[in-house]
């Protein structure tokens, strides 16, 4: 009986068993390595724009939350700008408050120095980011209040009441002496890094007030001001209420209110003119922490104070914010 057939035999196919113990052709080699290639290349431009793109929204909120604290902490110091307790005098006198001066003082370029008495106060020449000096009658419910219950300034510091009060006619009994807010908000740069300062007065009687100087918010480049301006000074620095001293005519640069002709309505030129501001428009250009990693072609577009296109080139991303603020105790209804 002859042997079996075995059903495969090496012999019986060689063309099959020599397939299946051949390896890849070069070209199989190189389609595969092709593929392997674009897929790895679509996946690292995948990672490094989902990382680009994670970043660039890690810094925009940075920016953003940077950029409302800052303005958050000028508007509503310039909300108080002018504010006074009023005296409720017990001999019949009209009601008064004790401060009545000028509410706010503002320099193109900056205060040639942040240190002197507000009257004293002068501006740089040139171009720069703005200053603002800011007064109100500071108490422990419109300010922080020190462990002893005092009044402080934008920098926590107390405050010395010490300011006599100016209600006319004085009324009965005498009031006393109270404590004068007097806030300078300015830009400066210190070691390569922008910051919003603020200098707080502590005792803003003296030619030369006491106070110190501190960075409120980091990433602030530029503050720019402008000022709404009525005909007349303020109901407060008038004797009588007078429509015109509450209708904003125009906004205007601290230079050239300082060059408006005086009204004749008051004594002091300075009070005249300043008094007659109504409203404040902030614009403060923020930047980022930290610079980008690549800058695209042109640089980081973005808009001006004046509204006008630029672009950073150094990496950083910027944006403008930019609010106006009503200098709400200077508009009294008759």
């Amino acid at each position: 009986m002859s042997a079996a057939v075995p059903l495969f035999s090496a012999k019986a196919y060689p063309t099959q068993m020599q397939k299946s113990n051949a390896g890849f052709t070069l070209l199989e080699l190189l389609i595969a390595l092709t593929i392997g290639l674009v897929i790895l290349t679509a996946g690292l431009a995948l990672y490094s724009s989902t990382s680009r793109g994670s970043q660039v929204s890690q810094y925009e909120a940075q920016l953003n939350e940077d950029g409302l604290v800052s303005l958050n902490l000028i508007q509503n110091q310039i909300k108080q700008a002018g504010y006074s307790q009023q005296i409720i005098p017990t001999n019949g006198a009209t009601i008064s408050g004790n401060f009545f001066g000028i509410a706010v003082r503002g320099c193109d370029g900056g205060f040639s120095s942040e240190t002197v008495a507000f009257g004293s106060l002068a501006c740089t020449t040139g171009s720069g980011s703005d200053a603002i000096a800011i007064r109100y009658q500071a108490t422990p419910l419109n300010t922080y209040r020190t462990a002893g219950g005092a009044a402080t300034n934008c920098i926590g510091n107390g405050i010395t009441a010490n300011a006599a009060s100016q209600a006319a006619p004085a009324p009965s009994p005498a009031p006393g002496t109270y404590a004068l807010a007097d806030n300078r908000y300015f830009v400066r740069t210190s070691s390569g890094l922008p910051n919003l300062m603020c200098r707080g007065i502590t005792n803003s009687i003296p030619a030369t007030p006491t106070g110190d100087t501190q960075p409120l918010m980091p990433n602030v480049e530029e503050m720019q001001l402008l000022y709404g301006v009525a005909s007349h000074p303020s109901a407060e620095l008038a004797t009588s209420y007078d429509p015109m001293r509450h209708q904003i005519i125009a906004y205007l640069t601290a230079t050239q209110i300082d060059a408006l002709p005086s009204s004749s309505k008051l004594p002091n030129i300075t009070d005249d003119r300043w008094g007659r501001v109504l409203s404040v428009r902030i614009c403060l250009l923020i930047r980022s922490e930290q610079p980008m990693r690549d800058v695209p072609t042109g640089g980081h577009a973005y808009k001006t104070c004046d509204n006008s296109d630029a672009a950073g080139t150094d990496g950083y991303l910027r944006r403008t914010f930019t609010t106006t603020v009503l200098l709400r105790n200077r508009l009294i209804i008759p």
